[in-house]
């Protein structure tokens, strides 16, 4: 079997040998590793579909607001229908692109969305807006499963977190907001160890890593805002879940990191873990308010110097340069 020529490999090898800085711009240039034209256009070529498809949408969600008035509620619910089954329809049967098939299909599930707010607006059914996000995520996840494009399981996992969201705020509204946070993470960062493992498999693509980047980010994001706000109030809100659930991603998460050689999860998590004990040093500010001010100043300065340097120094052994 051929071994794949990657970019750590091609400077490990300029690292220990007089390999030229041409020579070795050229070899990752032929091997796929640099952006060339081609890819630059085929950058372009997504980036303007994606906009298109997005303003396309938001024309029909501000033709509906500025027409509402002077439209029959059949009018506004055809015209909605027809949409939705055209692009589905066109993303199922068309032998366009893949891609094109998939945004299309991203654009039916938008649309699914804009058709149950009209139907909302028109018949005044009264449901709370959980009933509403929760039956636009029930209807699109086939769609979900069958495209497998991220954009789309992206839009789906955003449906999720505002169901949930608003399922608190109105239906379950005796949990508390550590409980809230701690759900929320135990989502996302499920959906990013899910994405990993079928990435360490084949089965997604692992040079567009912004899916799992952003769900990670909000993951920490949420678990650090769960372990300080349990800080300053009663740790029985959640019996200490946060705390756990956040030891064990800084673990985790770092080991995964230090493993695939990923330096966003070596980054974001010790800035949480900073913000954090920055939060534990100033829960003492009313004992001494100059001094604790200082030291946590102090803390915050000398950790994020350290990890700068360190994050260098291992960026340094595992790319090299030359």
């Amino acid at each position: 079997m051929k071994q794949s020529i990657t970019r750590e490999l091609i400077i490990s090898i300029a690292r220990h040998s007089n390999w030229q800085a041409s020579g070795i711009g050229n070899r990752l240039r032929s091997e796929g590793l640099y952006a060339t034209p081609r890819n630059w256009a085929t950058f372009i070529r997504l980036f303007l579909l994606g906009t298109g498809a997005s303003f396309t949408l938001a024309g029909i969600i501000f033709f509906f607001a500025y027409n509402w008035a002077d439209m029959h509620k059949f009018v506004k619910l055809g015209i909605l229908e027809f949409l939705l089954l055209a692009t589905t329809v066109a993303a199922l049967i068309t032998r366009l692109n893949k891609t094109i098939r998939n945004v299309l299909l991203t654009a039916s599930a938008m649309l699914v969305g804009v058709l149950f707010a009209v139907y909302g607006q028109i018949y005044q059914t009264g449901a709370n807006a959980f009933d509403f996000f929760w039956g636009w995520t029930y209807c699109v996840v086939l769609w979900v499963l069958v495209a497998n494009f991220q954009p789309l399981w992206f839009i789906f996992l955003a449906l999720l977190n505002t169901t949930f969201i608003l399922y608190t705020q109105q239906v379950a509204t005796h949990w508390s907001f550590a409980v809230v946070l701690d759900v929320l993470f135990i989502l996302n960062a499920a959906a990013v160890i899910a994405w990993e493992v079928l990435a360490a498999k084949g089965r997604v693509n692992v040079q567009h890593r912004w899916f799992p980047r952003i769900l990670g980010l909000a993951a920490i994001s949420l678990v650090t805002v769960s372990m300080i706000s349990l800080l300053f109030t009663n740790i029985r809100e959640d019996y200490g879940l946060a705390y756990l659930l956040g030891f064990s991603m800084y673990g985790g998460a770092i080991w995964y990191g230090l493993r695939v050689r990923e330096l966003f999860y070596l980054t974001a998590v010790p800035f949480s873990a900073i913000a954090f004990f920055t939060a534990l040093i100033t829960r003492f500010i009313d004992k001494a308010p100059e001094l604790i001010m200082l030291l946590a100043s102090l803390f915050v300065v000398g950790s994020i110097t350290l990890l700068i340097q360190y994050l260098g120094k291992i960026n340094r052994q595992w790319h090299g340069k030359y």
